[in-house]
């Protein structure tokens, strides 16, 4: 699983082979999944670190991490300093 997102009120899990529609609700899915794997990076997105192939680091603080896949997830000021906390930066 590269991410879950939620789109049109729905929870999705995105893989190499597609997306498919998930019960679970995301504050549901970052308590049952792995913390050093699955990291919340928005009120709508968790990633897989291990999916991440590099970050850009904006000048105004904003992170972009662009994925295996080649889609780039936005982290959220919310979430920033959690994700630096999380990868050492």
């Amino acid at each position: 699983i590269l991410r879950f997102y939620g789109e049109e009120k729905e929870i999705c899990a995105q893989t190499a082979e597609g997306s498919y529609t998930v019960r679970q609700r995301l504050y549901e899915l970052e308590q049952l999944l792995d913390e050093k794997t699955f990291v919340r990076i928005s009120k709508s997105e968790i990633i897989n670190l291990h999916f991440v192939r590099r970050l850009d680091l904006g000048i105004t603080g904003t992170i972009g991490m662009q994925l295996k896949n080649g889609e780039t997830a936005y982290v959220s000021r919310r979430y920033v300093n959690h994700i630096k906390s999380i990868l050492g930066l």
